[in-house]
């Protein structure tokens, strides 16, 4: 299956209430087996809603990117965090998290997943990135496999509470290559 046509655009403060629906959505159908209900609907509140997409978007240091289909449906979404803390073993700096990478099931396999990794890699070379991080669920092996395509490897460990639930993630790194930093 070839990717459909995509527009990426930035995140609008009008666009919280349909990312927390989406993100919710697409998180239950990756994580939704990880823990209690209880402890899904926590995260969801806590990193994933409405309220929270409103903060995020507002925060000048996240870039929460939109991929939209031909007809403006939404196909992924990811968030890069700059000037966050970041892990000890990433290098070389300045890094961004990809602390969002969410393709809507219904585009699994489609090619959506690398157009939009290359655009999160184009954002993050034009401000000034030399390397991605991210961190991922270490019971992904769809997920992990497909980092490793695009190049990341594993260089640690952290831990992503779910709820109350901490889950171990590994930590993983792909080095940006300058040469192909947007020109001025």
């Amino acid at each position: 299956m070839t990717a459909p046509a995509i527009r990426f655009r930035a995140a609008i403060p009008a666009d919280a209430a349909a990312l927390g629906e989406f993100m919710a959505r697409n998180f239950i159908a990756a994580y939704g087996h990880c823990s209690t209900p209880e402890n899904i609907t926590a995260a969801i509140s806590k990193h994933y809603g409405e309220a929270a997409q409103s903060r995020q978007i507002a925060d000048a240091s996240r870039c929460n990117l939109i991929a939209e289909g031909g007809t403006g449906e939404w196909l992924g979404h990811a968030q890069l965090h700059f000037d966050g803390p970041t892990p000890g073993p990433v290098a070389p700096r300045p890094a961004a998290e990809v602390s969002r990478f969410y393709v809507d099931t219904a585009y699994h396999g489609t090619g959506v997943a690398q157009l939009l990794m290359a655009e999160v890699e184009r954002l993050a070379r034009s401000r000034g990135a030399l390397a991605l991080w991210l961190s991922v669920w270490q019971e992904q092996p769809q997920a992990v496999r497909y980092y490793e395509k695009s190049g990341f490897a594993k260089a640690g460990t952290l831990v992503f509470v779910v709820g109350d639930d901490p889950k171990d993630d590994w930590l993983m790194l792909r080095a940006l290559d300058p040469a192909a930093a947007p020109g001025p």
